[in-house]
Parts: structure tokens; sequence; C-alpha cells
């Protein structure tokens, strides 16, 4: 199984907010959409706290939107030695 990068978890969960977001807007027509769009929306958090990490230091990236991990200073879009790509 390939591991998601972090641009690709970036990706599933602005999707999931954003259409979380579009579900609770359409509650307006049918209330149960509330629930719906809040579970959907929610459910963006699960790949932004398990894959937004820096793959060579492993700590949380947050907000960091650079290319660059703010704590080991290094490309976080490169492979890591953990991941046994490189010698």
């Amino acid at each position: 199984m390939r591991k998601m990068t972090v641009k690709q978890a970036r990706k599933v969960r602005d999707a999931l907010m954003i259409g979380g977001t579009i579900i609770v807007l359409l509650a307006y027509f049918w209330e149960p959409f509330v629930c719906v769009g809040v579970i959907v929306g929610l459910s963006g958090l699960i790949p932004h706290f398990l894959y937004n990490r820096c793959p060579h230091c492993g700590k949380q990236l947050y907000r960091n939107d650079g290319k660059y991990c703010q704590y080991c200073c290094l490309l976080y879009t490169s492979p890591s030695p953990r991941d046994g790509l490189l010698s």
C-alpha cells in the first residue's frame, strides 16, 4: 500500500472541508443535511492529523504551507531515509 504524501493529504482535507460546508449550506432545504455536513467536514481532520507530518523528523506540520519543515529545515517533498528509498 502506498503512503499518502503531505500534498495529497492536504487536497483530501480541503475537499472534505469544502464538501462538508456545502452540505451544511444545503441544510437550508433539508435539515438532516446539517449532521451529514458536520460529519463530512470533521472527517477532513483525519488526513490532516495522520499525514500532515514531516517524513524526516515525523513532527506535525500544522499550517506550514511551504516546502520545508519548520523543525528540521529539510525539504519534506523529498523521500525520507526512513522509507528505505535512500541508502
